[in-house]
């Protein structure tokens, strides 16, 4: 039978408690923002939560997994001239 270490989290952020395992949590804060003069820290994320902020910074970088679009005004390639839609003529 296998076990591992889980430590109950009260998340600073939702106030909800989370099961995470030791290895998961950090000594430092995880999420240090600040903006306009303003600052907030939060030590610890529940699962929820980390993955909420995780979405809000990508998006705020604008860090995309998803393959840049190219404009659809301009052709990628020019059409040869003399064939159809299926290549015929």
């Amino acid at each position: 039978m296998a076990r591992r270490e889980v430590l109950e989290v009260t998340c600073d952020r939702c106030k909800r408690n989370d099961l995470q395992e030791k290895g998961q949590l950090v000594d430092t804060d995880e999420l240090v923002a600040t903006f306009r003069g303003q600052t907030v820290k939060y030590k610890d994320l529940c699962r929820r939560c980390r993955e909420a902020v995780e979405g809000y910074f990508k998006r705020m970088v604008k860090v995309s997994e998803e393959p840049k679009v190219t404009d659809p005004a301009t052709p990628k390639e020019p059409a040869k001239p003399g064939l159809r839609f299926l290549g015929g003529k």
